[in-house]
């Protein structure tokens, strides 16, 4: 297991340099303290996973003390991860989140409950957490979901794809065309529902962008239509 964790450390690393060069990578991980704070993330994981977890732990707390930021030890947390703004982020333990997600500010993520009751929280790959979410309890988050300012998800798994928006959340939007939210009342994730992803998403281009896959502002337009 230490071996993956040092594996993503490795593919953040690459990726950008790929997209920035050596130059912008110092700029980012020097004055960027959602960087900094994955960084950070990074190292002390990798002692948790190896047993040295009184180091990890105080690696979790410097990182709150000098980024502002809380990422469990023990939550699993893909490549090419990016905190956007990363004031009063919370990332708690029993959480696993997928390759490219991006979690904006004032944003909590994690399982609720205690140990013997196995809470987990699942975020798929490339799903985007937008200002003020809260995503709690049991339940997984579908690939390309996006989760709309100050939405509460509350032990609610969410369809790839889907915009959910409210509080408490409800699906609004499932690949970018308007749904009736009764209908995605008790849904249950299943992996049949994600077919690969969306056209505005090339796979081949990933590793040359220095953006986003979506735009955050387009977002907010279709939240508004």
């Amino acid at each position: 297991m230490a071996e993956g964790a040092q594996a993503h450390f490795i593919d953040d690393l690459k990726l950008a340099v790929k997209r920035k060069g050596a130059g912008g990578l110092m700029r980012d991980v020097f004055l960027h303290p959602g960087n900094q704070a994955i960084a950070l993330y990074r190292i002390y994981r990798m002692l948790y996973l190896k047993g040295h977890v009184n180091l990890a732990f105080l690696g979790y707390r410097l990182n709150y003390f000098l980024c502002g930021v809380e990422i469990h030890p023990d939550a699993d947390i893909g490549p090419d991860f990016h905190l956007d703004h990363p004031v009063a982020t919370l990332i708690g333990r029993q959480t696993r989140i997928g390759r490219g997600v991006r979690i904006y500010s004032h944003v909590a993520v994690g399982a609720v409950g205690l140990p013997e009751d196995k809470p987990f929280m699942d975020v798929r790959d490339y799903v985007q957490i937008y200002h003020g979410a809260m995503v709690g309890g049991s339940a997984v988050i579908g690939e390309y979901a996006q989760i709309g300012l100050n939405a509460v998800v509350w032990d609610m798994d969410v369809p790839p794809y889907a915009v959910v928006a409210g509080n408490p959340a409800r699906v609004i939007r499932v690949e970018g065309k308007r749904v009736n939210p009764d209908d995605y009342k008790g849904y249950k994730y299943d992996p049949a529902d994600f077919h690969g992803p969306p056209p505005e998403h090339d796979l081949e281009r990933e590793a040359a962008r220095s953006e986003s896959w979506t735009d955050p502002s387009s977002f907010l337009d279709r939240g508004q239509a």
